[in-house]
């Protein structure tokens, strides 16, 4: 790829005169050139206006043109020492894209990188650098030829040349593959006009013996003849040149390559020196470059074709994949495969260039699985490549033959890591019989080789091996015999770490989630023919909080029911039991699995407990229990679980666990049709201020607001909608706040029907697609389906009758097949739908089902609005049954009552005096509908006031109107 300073587009700064251009920073894209000493911007030579926050944003992204910058640096180069919102950013960038037209006919200026932040994506051409040199340059140079097809690398580039500038002895150090060559030779064709064409270049890559470097970079300059000392004839040669020299891959013969870049730097006040090495030569002088891996996307991006060849990973992909008349082409179904293969090479340019010359073969799709099998370091790359570069194993092995005996042992241990790790981790899996200085000491060796990775930006330090020299020292750590012994050292490691912050803050359970990877490895390790399924007992156990954490229920699963499968052939304790039953019953109930199974799980768990006397871990499997209850329905069953845990805590002087378990009664209250009951235990639980405080332990099913969303609904049904709507959007912000996806899907159901209720759909419509796709994502299957049943409901209410009755019957089926219990309350507004479709005798046969299926299981929360809706089917007959209509109403209004329910008592009246008014019976509607309206005190901009306001003005005689204008 030609640098940004040569590139085509240098026309558009013509009208510039070369020596002006020369003492400015000018950058040209585009029809644009932007002037970053005059703050100015043109637009195919007319100005344009930018304010001054986004001219600052533009010019650090063009300054960092193909690479990501962060939104915290961006913040602070445009806001400096202020405290700014993203937000605020945002407006900025959006202010720039249209500025640009970025996205008009195809042009691409800035791209979001999801979780990182923008990046500048269009070629950018600098006219200084490109006027400096003649169109035709005569230079004689020994510089290999100019790179082609060199991607993302125009800041490297620009940096190194700048620091030679300044400095004049910088060493390019970063691991094999990296790009280390390409990137010197490109920065030695650059500043070829700056050196006057005095650019040399010598490759040490060829030579195995030290002693020779002198004599190899003498003969280069045709010196070998003239001395017999080639280090002070090259002194005494260059002292007084001004030059530019690149001595490349110094790492093999790395103590006579820095004495002799010493001894120049120190001799030649005009020579400038950049060397290449997988480690620094450590001199005086020297200044480092540490080149980067190509910019990838990041985990779980979810991209487009577009999206992804933003990043310079996925460019190089492609442009290799492609080359020689290659058949892939990127496309929105392949990016995201593509993307995740750039970032498991980590973003290492040889590594995915050998890779990529393969897609067309296997696919990306099976690549990434050829990747999670094991890296392939074999493929072979270019054959005029050197030998080091033909195949991954190659360049590792390069290095890898470069290290001494205790680093290569202690790299084999470190293998044994996925993902990155902890110096602490590293010292106590790598360390066998050498003290902590000794690994220490190895450990900086293998970083300073590039061998190891190191990121400092991280609390702690964290360390990391890249994919291929994983698997490279991978195979070296299996053929030395210890691999057994380092993968239980490494397993016993993480048990212990996750035993010891067990109960702990949930800032620590989330600092562990950074070791999520390895204690992933460690399980599958334990369960393998060559672990130990003792050790992976204790780690299934202990990392169960860790799988809640992440809301990885189905993986948790799987883990648990093999440690439980193992509990008796290892005599597992009581207390790994205990933990591991309850896990299992609560991953089976949220993942929709409503069977025998979870409950006996549950009962052991609970079994267990009382064995033991746990009574917080009581108390939580009574939660569970319950839970598990209402969702096969069984209510009364609920309620006297309830029951029983209200027991366990007065007995056990737990006024928090007291609190909890009234929460259950209320909500067991709500669904039996006891609402004053239910005010009366929630009203008691919220007056105990602890009732959240462990609502963040791992096994909990718990989740924040519960016990407001609960009274919010309880404000709803005895008409009070205004506080009840302000109750439950405060209690969502805060749930959402979390950033608990379980917790999120256990939540927004509940709080639904107080919005469904008021008919301010709006209100919680934006949560429900979120909550879909989490719900799907963490394998919450019941939720999904409620999810999928409440997005129906809200697309009913935009009277998107197609759509929202096949979403909302699919959704009610596939509950019913899932044996949920109050499937029932969804059936109402399925059949309010079915009849304003015309399609009466089905919406007809759907309320009956629901009436019956809630009478036999006792759900009577929603029973006066489904005798509502039957009277409103009904009446929507081709016939309609007025009398029975009358009889289902009159019904609802009185069970209503009996409840304590005047938000469905104001229902049931509405309906019932619209009857009337249709019959003629206008006085007996008016004065069975006013005093139920009378007794709201607030609410009269909802729907259903309106509604009862307005039938009242119609039914109210023009003397007595007073009343309905309220």
């Amino acid at each position: 790829m030609t640098p940004r300073w040569q590139s085509n587009n240098m026309m558009a700064a013509v009208g510039h005169s070369a020596q002006d251009e020369s003492a400015r920073e000018i950058f040209v894209f585009g029809p644009f050139r932007l002037d970053a000493s005059q703050r100015r911007i043109e637009r195919d030579g007319s100005p344009l206006q930018l304010s001054g926050r986004a001219f600052e944003i533009l010019l650090a992204l063009v300054r960092q043109a193909g690479n990501v910058v962060s939104k915290t640096d961006l913040i602070a180069k445009t806001w400096p020492g202020a405290d700014v919102e993203d937000n605020s950013l945002r407006v900025h960038i959006a202010a720039l894209r249209k500025i640009l037209g970025d996205g008009n006919g195809g042009a691409r200026y800035l791209s979001t990188v999801s979780g990182q932040g923008y990046c500048f994506v269009a070629a950018v051409s600098r006219p200084d650098q490109r006027q400096s040199a003649p169109i035709n340059p005569t230079y004689h140079h020994n510089l290999p030829a100019h790179p082609r097809h060199m991607v993302g690398r125009e800041q490297a580039i620009q940096d190194i040349s700048d620091k030679l500038r300044a400095q004049r002895f910088v060493t390019v150090v970063g691991p094999g593959g990296i790009g280390k060559t390409t990137v010197v030779v490109s920065t030695g064709h650059a500043l070829l006009a700056e050196f006057a064409g005095h650019v040399h270049f010598v490759g040490l890559g060829e030579t195995d013996n030290a002693a020779l470097v002198p004599a190899i970079v003498a003969s280069s300059f045709g010196l070998l003849a003239r001395s017999n000392d080639p280090t002070s004839g090259l002194a005494t040669f260059l002292s007084d040149k001004r030059m530019l020299l690149i001595l490349d891959c110094c790492e093999h013969v790395i103590e006579a390559a820095a004495a002799l870049a010493e001894r120049l730097h120190q001799a030649a006040p005009e020579l400038h020196i950049v060397a290449t090495s997988r480690e620094l030569l450590r001199v005086e002088g020297e200044f480092t470059y540490r080149l980067a891996p190509l910019p990838s996307p990041p985990e779980k991006a979810a991209l487009k074709a577009a999206t992804a060849i933003a990043y310079p990973s996925v460019k190089l992909f492609v442009e290799r994949a492609t080359a020689g008349g290659g058949e892939f082409a990127l496309t929105d179904a392949n990016a995201s495969d593509v993307g995740n293969l750039c970032r498991r090479l980590d973003g290492i340019p040889l590594a995915i260039e050998l890779t990529a010359c393969h897609v067309g073969t296997y696919g990306a799709r099976a690549m990434v699985q050829l990747l999670d099998q094991h890296l392939n370091l074999l493929w072979e790359g270019r054959r005029t490549a050197l030998p080091r570069h033909r195949t991954l194993r190659a360049t590792i092995e390069w290095s890898y033959n470069l290290l001494s005996e205790p680093e290569r042992v202690v790299l084999g241990r470190l293998s044994v890591f996925v993902g990155s790790m902890t110096l602490d981790a590293a010292r106590s899996v790598a360390a066998a019989t050498e003290d902590d200085d000794t690994i220490l000491a190895i450990i900086d060796g293998l970083v300073a080789k590039s061998m190891l990775a190191l990121n400092t930006g991280s609390q702690p330090t964290r360390y990391r091996l890249a994919d291929s020299t994983r698997a490279y020292a991978q195979e070296k750590l299996a053929a030395s015999g210890d691999a057994s012994a380092i993968s239980r050292r490494h397993a016993g490691y993480f048990l212990g770490l996750l035993e010891k912050i067990t109960g702990e803050s949930d800032r620590n359970l989330s600092m562990a989630a950074d070791e999520f990877a390895n204690v992933r490895a460690a399980l599958t390790w334990c369960f393998s023919d060559q672990g130990d399924r003792r050790a992976g007992v204790a780690l299934a156990a202990a990392s169960i909080p860790l799988f809640f954490k992440r809301s990885l229920l189905a993986e948790c699963e799987l883990w648990v029911t093999r440690a439980i499968e193992a509990l008796d052939e290892t005599n597992g304790s009581i207390r790994h039991g205990l933990v591991l039953h309850t896990a299992l019953g609560a991953t089976r109930m949220l993942t929709g699995q409503l069977d025998e199974l979870g409950a006996k799980h549950l009962s052991r768990a609970l079994e267990l407990t009382e064995k033991i006397g746990d009574i917080p871990g009581q108390i939580r499997l009574i939660d569970q229990l319950h839970l598990l209850q209402l969702f096969v329905g069984k209510y009364d069953d609920a309620l006297g679980t309830a029951r029983r845990g209200e027991a366990i805590a007065l007995a056990g002087n737990d006024s928090a666990a007291v609190a909890r378990m009234r929460v259950l009664l209320s909500i067991s209250c709500q669904y039996l049709g006891k609402f004053v009951a239910s005010r009366s235990y929630i009203e008691a639980a919220m007056l105990h201020p602890g009732l959240e405080g462990d609502i963040h332990s791992g096994l909990t099913l718990e989740y924040p607001k519960r016990a407001q969303i609960t009274f919010a609904r309880i404000l709803w049904l005895q008409g009070h909608p205004d506080q009840a709507t302000q109750m439950v959007r405060r209690a969502i912000s805060d749930v959402i706040a979390a950033n608990h996806p379980v917790m999120f899907c256990r939540a927004l159901p509940w709080a639904f029907d107080v919005f469904f209720w008021n008919g301010d759909m709006d209100d919680c419509e934006e949560h429900i697609d979120r909550f879909i796709v989490e719900a799907r994502g963490h394998n919450l299957a019941i939720l999904q389906m409620v999810g999928e049943a409440m997005k129906g409901i809200t697309l009913l209410a935009r009277n998107e009758i197609g759509t929202g009755l096949a979403l909302l019957r699919g959704a009610i089926e596939k509950l019913q097949s899932r044996s949920f219990g109050a499937v029932a309350g969804l059936r109402t507004p399925l059949a309010e739908a079915l009849a304003a479709a015309d399609h009466c005798d089905e919406a007809l046969d759907t309320i009956d089902q629901a009436i019956a299926q809630a009478r036999h299981c006792n759900f009577m929360m929603d029973m006066p609005d489904m005798l509502r809706t039957k009277a409103e089917v009904l009446m929507h007959q081709r016939n309609p049954d007025l009398s029975q209509a009358e009889l289902s109403l009159v019904q609802a209004l009185d069970l209503a009552r009996h409840q304590g329910a005047l938000g469905y008592e104001l229902r049931a009246a509405v309906g019932l005096a619209r009857l009337w008014q249709r019959q003629g019976r206008r006085q007996e509607a008016h004065d069975m509908l006013a005093p139920v309206y009378q007794q709201f005190t607030e609410g009269f901009q909802t729907r259903g006031l309106k509604m009862a306001g307005q039938l009242l003005a119609e039914l109210t005689p023009q003397r007595s109107c007073s009343l309905a204008a309220r």
